[in-house]
């Protein structure tokens, strides 16, 4: 019986990329996503630039007055505290460069640096007054309730605030 010797001969080890799963992306794909990524950039460009419309502080005041007389005609409590209340906070919001256009009542009060540039006297009153108008837009009134008052009110705080010096707008944004 005759036994073969064992080979002695090493053999090279064999490729494994052939085994490894490859991550293939199309051609296509490689041309699609910096086009969509520009496209993006684009849009929120776009976007940007229509949302920084600066009005200036003289026009706020102007539409705040025409929005005011028109508010005299309306009859509805509710309504009428609330179209002066968004009239009030829209021209803060421009002129003073203030957030409390769409804030809570409770809010705009628990903000302590709100209208930090308005004087103390002006401040409280035009606090008072909002919460005159938060009673009106959200007590139950059963009665009919004159607000021919509200209008006259609103006027002659907004007459004080166009008095103030404007604030600078900060360029960070």
């Amino acid at each position: 019986m005759e036994e073969n010797a064992p080979s002695l001969e090493l053999y090279d080890i064999p490729s494994v990329q052939d085994l490894i799963p490859r991550f293939w992306i199309p051609w296509w794909a490689w041309i699609a996503a910096p086009l969509a990524l520009i496209a993006l950039l684009l849009l929120i460009r776009a976007l940007r630039g229509r949302t920084r419309k600066v009005i200036p502080s003289e026009e706020a005041y102007q539409r705040a007055m025409d929005s005011l007389e028109q508010a005299k005609d309306i009859k509805h409590i509710v309504a009428l505290a609330t179209a002066i209340s968004l009239i009030l906070r829209r021209y803060l919001a421009i002129a003073l460069a203030d957030s409390s256009l769409f804030e809570t009542h409770e809010e705009f009060l628990a903000r302590h640096q709100a209208l930090e540039v308005v004087p103390d006297e002006l401040r409280r009153s035009l606090t008072d007054y909002f919460t005159t108008l938060c009673r009106y837009k959200y007590a139950p009134t059963s009665t009919s309730v004159d607000g021919s008052l509200l209008v006259p009110q609103a006027i002659s705080l907004l007459q004080q605030l166009r008095a103030l010096p404007r604030p600078a707008l900060s360029s960070a944004s």
